[in-house]
């Protein structure tokens, strides 16, 4: 392995843990097709780094929680409605339908604010990860083989 090679997974693995409005897991994938990556090796590298990061940071919305301030104010905008969506939805439907719509950082923040416990979201989260990695290299693929044709 080459010193740029390092330089170019050091940043495949940052961007991985950006969020995805900032498109940082598409344009580590988009990265990794530029350089021929194998999908074999860049997409866990880019499902395990995003999955960390968001790990990180639904601990992160519990722990803050504990600001009295902070939890006042949650305890007056937490509607029945949104309560409800969130029953409804689910951890699965958030990770799922929420990430495509608005990424995962948002989700996860919402849900540890409405309560759901971090043991409710590993699985959803890893696979929702996984899938996402997935979805952004074939749609790159796609998308590189259309520019060829042009």
């Amino acid at each position: 392995m080459t010193g740029r090679s390092y330089w170019v997974w050091a940043t495949i693995a940052g961007l991985s843990m950006t969020p995805n409005l900032i498109l940082g897991p598409s344009v580590a994938v988009g990265l990794g097709i530029k350089e021929q990556l194998s999908p074999w090796l860049l997409l866990p590298v880019v499902t395990v780094f995003g999955y960390c990061e968001g790990l990180l940071l639904a601990w992160l919305a519990g722990k803050s929680l504990r600001i009295s301030a902070l939890n006042q104010y949650l305890n007056r905008i937490r509607t029945p409605r949104s309560v409800e969506l969130a029953r409804r939805w689910g951890v699965w439907g958030g990770l799922t339908l929420g990430c495509a719509v608005v990424g995962q950082e948002p989700i996860l923040v919402a849900l540890r604010w409405l309560g759901v416990d971090m043991r409710r979201i590993w699985w959803p989260l890893a696979i929702s990860n996984a899938f996402f990695a997935w979805l952004f290299y074939v749609l790159g693929r796609i998308t590189l083989e259309q520019l060829t044709k042009l």
